[in-house]
């Protein structure tokens, strides 16, 4: 299976958080029958059939899944049987997600991320459930508009994209850059995050960024993540970037307005010094930070961004297909990146 870097990454941050989730939501004391009784009861229980909308460009279609109901009916079991929430979020959720994302062939393989961990606050959730129940139209008209804009400029294989509610354990009181959008977990899946106030134009700046990423993998790049270089990693990011603001260059992202204060000089000797390196503690350096090494979060984004503009305005007139075929190497190359810095 392919899958890019920013996964492998994401999925060590996110784990990691929910091992700190509470549940907030409890009944009252039952007896171990009766609680065993209501789980076979709950696992009994019909699963709401999800049908997809559909993008349609030229010959490619695109299956958009909506996973509203599946929280609904999984907030419903989970307050019946607080002590099975595992067992009701495979039922509800992953089980439905992994058919229409891998088929059942694949889903039977178990495959894991970090977004399998069950939602535990019930109650946020419950109210991001029903502030998002109002705004499901204009987000879904987002959504098809942003696919279509992405597969009109670079025309890709069939893909289904998957909208879930954001856990609320990952929106609150967590640093926007590790708290994904959104995700291309290989050339034919794409998994969406949105929340009541998620804007219009920020969802389809994510949505060009990681169709993108599934056409970028269909060409064979990130076939290998564990052997990617930090150069490779980070020029997959900015061509990513640049893919995104061709299709929504209304969008306004804080990360790229602040990033000449955040990369120094220091920051980007040390880039071209590791650049070579496929070692992940390296990765982590230049997407998590090293404070001690002069390294914000989200260094390989903005570093990757700056590469990717400079290597624009040394060439405007060539189009997407065309850099989207170099390697990361002849980008930097035609950058001038590495000069500027050095002198």
């Amino acid at each position: 299976m392919k899958k890019s870097l920013g996964v492998i990454l994401l999925s060590l941050a996110m784990v990691s958080s929910a091992c700190s989730e509470e549940f907030v939501e409890t009944e009252g004391s039952a007896n171990t029958a009766i609680k065993t009784e209501t789980t076979s009861e709950n696992q009994n229980e019909q699963v709401p059939l999800l049908e997809p909308a559909i993008a349609e460009v030229g010959d490619q279609k695109i299956n958009v899944f909506s996973y509203y109901r599946s929280f609904d009916h999984y907030l419903q079991l989970a307050k019946k049987d607080p002590d099975s929430l595992e067992t009701s979020y495979e039922q509800t959720v992953i089980e439905p997600f992994q058919n229409n994302a891998f088929g059942e062939e694949e889903s039977a393989e178990e495959i894991e991320y970090w977004f399998y961990t069950p939602p535990k606050d019930i109650i946020p959730l419950q109210s991001e459930l029903q502030a998002l129940s109002d705004r499901e139209e204009p987000l879904h008209t987002a959504i098809d508009e942003a696919l279509k804009k992405s597969a009109e400029m670079l025309p890709g294989s069939d893909k289904t994209v998957h909208v879930f509610p954001a856990n609320p354990a990952y929106t609150h009181g967590k640093t926007q850059e590790l708290n994904p959008l959104g995700v291309a977990l290989e050339q034919g899946v794409m998994v969406l995050f949105v929340t009541p106030i998620l804007l219009e134009e920020d969802l389809q700046h994510t949505i060009a960024h990681e169709y993108f990423h599934t056409v970028d993998m269909q060409r064979g790049t990130a076939e290998d993540p564990a052997n990617l270089t930090l150069l490779e990693a980070v020029v997959m990011e900015g061509k990513a970037e640049a893919f995104a603001e061709i299709i929504c260059p209304e969008s306004e992202l804080d990360w790229i307005a602040d990033a000449d204060e955040q990369i120094t000089e220091a920051t980007k000797m040390l880039f071209l010094k590791e650049k070579d390196s496929a070692e992940v503690e390296v990765w982590n350096d230049f997407y998590y930070g090293n404070a001690v090494a002069e390294v914000p979060i989200f260094a390989s984004h903005m570093i990757g961004y700056d590469i990717m503009q400079s290597f624009l305005k040394q060439h405007p007139n060539m189009p997407v297909e065309e850099w989207l075929d170099l390697t990361a190497e002849e980008i930097l190359a035609g950058s001038g990146y590495a000069e500027a810095t050095s002198n």
